[in-house]
């Protein structure tokens, strides 16, 4: 029989000395681990948002918006966006001055609104080095995303198993600290290869619910990552994503009397508002958002003509490196951006993020004054 994996320890700086603290006017306090961010959203039915937001203006944005609509928020950064958006010599130096940066924008913001909005720090997609989850615990992360849903073989259930045996020397390294785990199921592609399959084709690759309780038995998680048809990307015409097997896997941990995990759906870029509240009634919680900014981003740098032609620059150098997008140049063009760009094209592109982020914490996720749900971790 196999071990069945333990319990994530409560996190506390006695078990934890990397907590990052936030010294604000209200007092010290400090950022949720995964468990303590969705427990309230599963008690209250709500969702909660997961910000890619890895550059500057995305960032302000969602801090403003989740302080403008007192609601919880998720911070993430993928693993990939580690390489081409954070500036630094490594993973520790690149995610500790990311984390420097929210622990002051949020500091500035908690003095402005008087309030504290719940927050976590939270690797998305580790799916090549796990040496980047010891390093962003060591920068202050408190919850990692492991995807090793894609594995060599055709059979669906035995690639679950090896899922497994790949997460757990991590989990059972960093569960004693206080750290959670979201773990994945399915492959979750792009919007261009999935509108290029039929709504059967889809129906076919979603995620069974066997598997997904074999995952979540065999690992212990505290959020599941299911493929029930969404897509990374901008989607194209009407997605056909499968909401009620949310609610079915859901079930089925509770009837097989497993650790029943809240939902995490991946790809929310082009998804309705009507289709994100339906999500949230059949059990999903964490809601990862991460192309949407990007586009808003370019298409305001478009409409400044040094903008346009360095975004041109950056899509060349992307495709050298067989990149299709120019924001895999992001650090490497970040600067001559700032330098030539009229600084109020920046300005707009945010705005207009942080008017989106407010609309799907209101309408979307029916996160809106939700903080109100959640103590503050006072030190």
């Amino acid at each position: 029989m196999p071990v069945k994996p333990k319990d994530i320890v409560p996190l506390s700086f006695e078990v934890n000395p990397h907590i990052r603290k936030l010294d604000t006017c209200l007092g010290s306090t400090r950022f949720l681990n995964l468990k303590e961010m969705l427990e309230p959203a599963d008690k209250y039915n709500f969702g909660v948002l997961a910000a890619n937001a890895v550059v500057q203006e995305m960032l302000y944005a969602v801090l403003d918006a989740a302080f403008e609509c007192n609601s919880p928020l998720i911070i993430e950064s993928a693993e990939s966006q580690v390489g081409y958006a954070f500036s630094g010599s490594d993973y520790k130096d690149k995610l500790t001055r990311f984390m420097d940066l929210v622990v002051d924008e949020v500091e500035k913001r908690v003095k402005q609104y008087k309030r504290i909005p719940p927050f976590c720090m939270h690797i998305d997609h580790l799916q090549k080095d796990p040496k980047l989850a010891y390093a962003a615990v060591e920068a202050g992360y408190t919850s990692v995303e492991l995807d090793f849903s894609k594995q060599p073989t055709s059979d669906r259930t035995e690639a679950v198993r090896m899922n497994i045996e790949k997460c757990m020397p991590i989990i059972e390294d960093l569960h004693p600290l206080g750290i959670s785990f979201e773990v994945e199921e399915g492959e979750i592609g792009s919007a261009k290869a999935r509108a290029a399959q039929t709504r059967v084709q889809i129906m076919a690759e979603i995620t069974k619910v066997e598997d997904a309780v074999l995952l979540v038995d065999g690992t212990n998680p505290e959020a599941l990552a299911p493929f029930i048809g969404s897509a990374h990307g901008e989607i194209e015409g009407e997605p056909s994503i499968f909401y009620s097997r949310i609610g079915e896997i859901r079930e089925g941990l509770r009837c097989k009397g497993i650790k029943d995990v809240p939902i995490a759906l991946h790809g929310g870029t082009g998804q309705t508002n009507e289709g994100f509240n339906e999500a949230v009634k059949q059990g999903a919680r964490k809601f990862n958002y991460a192309s949407r900014f990007w586009t808003i981003l370019f298409n305001n740098l478009r409409e400044d003509d040094a903008g346009a032609a360095i975004l041109k620059e950056m899509a060349i150098e992307a495709k050298k490196i067989g990149k299709k997008s120019g924001r895999y140049m992001w650090v490497r063009f970040n600067d001559k951006l700032r330098d030539e760009v009229n600084s109020q094209i920046f300005r707009n592109a945010q705005r207009e993020m942080y008017e989106h982020v407010c609309e799907l914490m209101e309408k979307a996720f029916w996160s809106k004054g939700m903080a109100q749900h959640y103590k503050p971790k006072f030190i």
